[in-house]
């Protein structure tokens, strides 16, 4: 199948076939009162061509994410993973699998990154921890200013002048960029036709410190990954980790679940479902989805949607960071009640820790 119009030439089992061989993502998903229409997009799961599964790395970044032991007490140190869990909520971790959340705010605030540069090599080879899609994370606000002042002494913008370089940092598709170049001038001194070969060091600093402005610089709120208090009622003891969520994580799983059948399994090879692929990369971006599709997803299917609810997930795909539970996330419950999550664990039981399977 190369077009669509082949594919709308066939019957409607060659094209339930079709769906698979061409890796459809879904588009959107519209509730209609519990029923729900999902469209699709005739791509790949990634945009390279290559399989979601073959772009996620095999090893955590944080060795601790994949033990039972918590994380030591005391301050965290230097971050140095970090990502999106949630709208506006950036999980950022230290070495040591300590947790530090940034919620609300301004998106460069968020991202420790003042000058909003974009997620890539360049941001990488200045430090960065992580993304949220499209933009670099850094660890912490002066490596992202150090980020903009390495980006104007590049060979792209060194030979420009200030005015120049303003309106290819910030271009005018995008920006009033007039308006941007002219705010800089005016806090910073700097004639706008000054080359930024011929500037000082101090120089860069102060316009980097006035593009933070720019780019809208907004604190929000700095918290522990830790539940504040019960999301449900007390007599079930679900608990939260964003203070802020509005639903409860089995509505997300029973949007999934009233999926079409196509969409809530597995596909044939060589298909793959790029659903099962986002579960891991929601609830774990460091696992690497062996087999793509066809893996034991059901871990990061609850992960998922307990991410996506707003309540705190475990950062792990396997069933037995449930059971470790090691921030205390989980109340242990006399009987089975709504919302509960139970785990099966398969002999031999000697090992407390369960550190596989």
């Amino acid at each position: 199948m190369d077009t669509i119009t082949d594919i709308v030439k066939t019957s409607l089992a060659g094209v339930l076939a079709a769906l698979a061989q061409a890796k459809m993502k879904i588009g959107s998903i519209v509730d209609a009162g519990g029923t729900y229409t999902v469209t699709y997009d005739l791509a790949l799961s990634s945009s390279d061509g290559v399989s979601l599964s073959e772009t996620l790395p095999s090893t955590p970044p944080v060795a601790n994410m994949d033990s039972p032991a918590p994380p030591p007490a005391g301050a965290h140190g230097p971050f140095v993973h970090a990502r999106a869990i949630a709208p506006k909520t950036i999980l950022y971790t230290d070495a040591d699998g300590r947790d530090e959340i940034r919620e609300g705010g301004s998106r460069s605030w968020r991202n420790c990154n003042p000058g909003n540069i974009r997620k890539g090599d360049f941001s990488i080879n200045c430090g960065a921890i992580g993304d949220d899609g499209s933009f670099a994370i850094f660890p912490e606000e002066d490596t992202g200013k150090a980020a903009i002042i390495a980006l104007l002494r590049t060979a792209t913008y060194i030979k420009l002048t200030l005015k120049q370089a303003i309106f290819r940092y910030a271009p005018p598709s995008e920006n009033n960029t007039e308006a941007y170049a002219q705010f800089i001038h005016s806090k910073t001194g700097i004639a706008l036709n000054a080359l930024l070969s011929n500037l000082k060091m101090e120089d860069f600093r102060k316009i980097a410190k006035f593009i933070q402005i720019v780019e809208g610089w907004k604190p929000g709120i700095v918290r522990l990954n830790a539940p504040p208090a019960p999301l449900m009622a007390a007599s079930i003891g679900v608990a939260s980790s964003a203070a802020s969520a509005t639903q409860d994580w089995m509505a997300i799983a029973r949007r999934e679940a009233a999926l079409p059948a196509h969409e809530r399994s597995q596909w044939p090879d060589p298909g793959e479902n790029p659903r099962i692929p986002n579960y891991f990369k929601v609830c774990a971006p460091w696992f690497e989805v062996a087999g793509g599709g066809e893996v034991d997803w059901c871990a990061a299917f609850v992960n998922y949607c307990l991410v996506s609810s707003g309540h705190m997930g475990t950062d792990h795909p396997g069933a037995r960071s449930f059971f470790w539970n090691k921030k205390n996330q989980f109340l242990v419950l006399k009987e089975p009640k709504p919302g509960a999550i139970a785990v099966r664990r398969y002999a031999p039981f000697t090992d407390p820790n369960w550190p596989d399977g």
